[in-house]
C-alpha cells in the first residue's frame, strides 16, 4: 500500500510535528504528511510518515519522521496500553540496554534501536515519534523470507534477549523495576477481557487444515487457546527475557549491500513483554516463513540464535550454559512453540491478504467483529498453504499443544 498524502490535518498532529522538530533543533519547517510507509502496506492504522524540510544550525536539512498517533478517541482507547508499553520500552528499557552495549568490544554483537524523538503517554495524547532510518527498507511480506534475512532477525532477537539476561544478572535492581512494568502482558494477561473472536479466527484456520489427525487435535485443543496464550506470555520462573513480542516481516527493516541483506533493525515494540525467549522465535518463524523454509533452515536458525546469544553473554563475562542452558532452550521449544502456532493461526488470514483486505480485516479484529471469520480473501490459496505449513511443522517436531498448562 503506497503512502497516501493527507489532505486535512488535525491541529494536534501539527503540534506534534512542531514539537518533534523543536527537540531536533530544526526551525522554519515545512512538511508533507502521508499515511503509512512508502514501501510497506502497514495496515494497522495510526501511522503517518512526515517529510520535513527546515533549517538546523544555519544549514538546510531534510528528514523523515514516523509518527504513531490516533486522532479517533475510540482508537486511542483501544491502543492506549500499546502506546504505554512502547513508551516504557524506548524511554526506560532501551537506555539500560545501550549502557550494557557500550561495553561490548565487538561491533557485530551490538543491536540497533529506532531513534525515538518524542514519546508521550499523557491521557488522550498518546504519541510515539521516530526518525526515519536512511538506507534501510522492508522486505515485502509476499516475498519469501530466505535464510539470509531470517538469520539477521534471529541474531537480533538473540542480542535483545542476551542484553536482557545481562541486565537481569548484573543490574538486578534496575531490572526488577523494568520487570514489574512488563510482566503483565498487554494482550493476554487478563483472559477475561480477551475477545473470544480470536478463537473464531483460530477455528477458521483450523478448518482449512488438511491433515485429519492434526485437525482433530487442534479442534480438541480449541477450549484451551486463551488459557495457553495467557500462560505462554506470563514470565517463566527462571528463564524469561524482555521480548519484542511482535517480530515478523512487517516489523523489521533491512540494510542491503547490493541485493544482499547485511543488517536488520527491529521496530514496533508496542507489545514488549517479559516471557520465554522462545515466544519471540516461534512467533517470528511461524508468522514469517513457509513450510519449505522451516524444513530446510529451522535448525540452522536456532543454532544461529543460540550462538549469538552465547557470544553476547560471553562478552559480558557470562556463560550461556549457566544463563540459558541448551537443554532448557530445547524444553522451551517443546513447551512454548505453541504460542507461535496459535498466533499464526489467528493472524494468517490477515497477513496473507492483499493490503486493502488486510486493513479491513485488521479493523474487524481490533473492533471485535466476527466478520473476519467468514471473510474470503483473494489470496485464499496462499492462506491455506501457509496454515498447513506451520501446522505440519509444529506436529512433525513433536511440540506440545498444552504442556505449558502444567507449569
Amino acid at each position: 500500500m503506497p503512502m497516501r498524502k493527507v489532505s486535512r490535518v488535525h491541529q494536534e498532529f501539527i503540534n506534534i510535528i512542531h514539537t518533534a522538530a523543536e527537540i531536533l533543533a530544526v526551525k522554519d519547517i515545512e512538511f508533507d504528511i502521508g499515511y503509512g510507509y512508502d514501501d510497506i502496506d502497514y495496515f494497522c492504522g495510526g501511522i503517518r510518515k512526515v517529510k520535513v524540510k527546515g533549517m538546523k544550525y544555519g544549514g538546510k536539512i531534510k528528514m523523515c519522521l514516523i509518527v504513531k498517533w490516533h486522532p479517533n478517541p475510540v482508537d486511542r482507547k483501544c491502543f492506549r496500553e500499546y502506546y504505554r508499553r512502547e513508551y516504557i520500552f524506548h524511554t526506560i528499557i532501551v537506555p539500560e540496554l545501550l549502557n550494557i552495549q557500550n561495553n561490548l568490544k565487538i561491533e557485530g554483537l551490538k543491536m540497533k534501536f529506532p531513534n525515538v524523538v518524542l514519546a508521550s503517554i499523557d491521557h488522550d495524547k498518546e504519541t510515539i515519534v521516530m526518525q526515519g532510518i536512511e538506507g534501510l527498507q522492508f522486505l515485502d511480506r509476499f516475498q519469501k523470507m530466505d535464510f539470509e534475512h531470517a538469520s539477521l532477525v534471529a541474531r537480533n532477537l538473540a542480542k535483545l534477549h542476551a542484553l536482557s539476561f545481562v541486565l537481569k544478572l548484573q543490574h538486578q535492581d534496575k531490572f526488577d523495576e523494568i520487570k514489574k512494568l512488563c510482566e503483565n502482558d498487554v494482550l493476554y494477561s487478563d483472559i477475561e477481557n480477551v475477545s473470544t473472536t480470536l478463537v473464531c479466527y483460530f477455528n477458521t484456520s483450523v478448518d482449512v487444515v488438511s491433515d485429519p489427525i492434526a485437525k482433530n487435535k487442534l479442534k480438541e485443543f480449541e477450549p484451551n487457546v486463551l488459557s495457553v496464550l495467557n500462560k505462554c506470555t506470563a514470565p517463566d520462573k527462571n528463564y524469561s527475557t524482555i521480548c519484542h513480542s511482535d517480530c515478523w516481516t512487517n516489523n523489521v527493516l533491512f540494510k542491503y549491500q547490493g541485493t544482499k541483506p547485511v543488517d536488520a533493525v527491529l521496530i514496533d515494540y508496542q507489545l514488549a513483554r517479559y516471557a520465554s525467549p522462545v515466544t519471540d522465535l516461534s512467533y517470528f518463524l511461524y508468522m514469517s516463513t513457509d513450510h519449505e523454509f522451516l524444513v530446510k533452515h529451522y535448525d540452522s536458525i536456532l543454532n544461529i540464535y543460540y550462538g549469538t546469544l552465547s557470544a553476547v553473554l560471553r562478552c559480558c563475562n557470562l556463560n550461556v550454559e549457566d544463563v540459558y542452558p541448551r537443554y532448557i532452550f530445547q524444553e522451551h521449544l517443546v513447551e512454548y512453540s505453541v504460542f507461535g502456532l496459535i498466533e499464526a493461526l489467528i493472524s494468517m488470514k490477515i497477513i496473507t491478504a492483499v493490503a486493502e483486505e488486510a486493513a479491513e480485516m485488521t479493523d474487524m479484529k481490533y473492533h471485535f467483529s466476527e466478520g473476519l471469520c467468514e471473510y474470503v480473501s483473494h489470496n485464499q490459496s496462499i492462506y491455506v498453504e501457509r496454515v498447513n505449513g506451520v501446522v505440519n511443522d509444529f506436529f512433525e517436531r513433536g511440540y506440545s499443544l498444552d504442556n505449558i498448562l502444567d507449569k
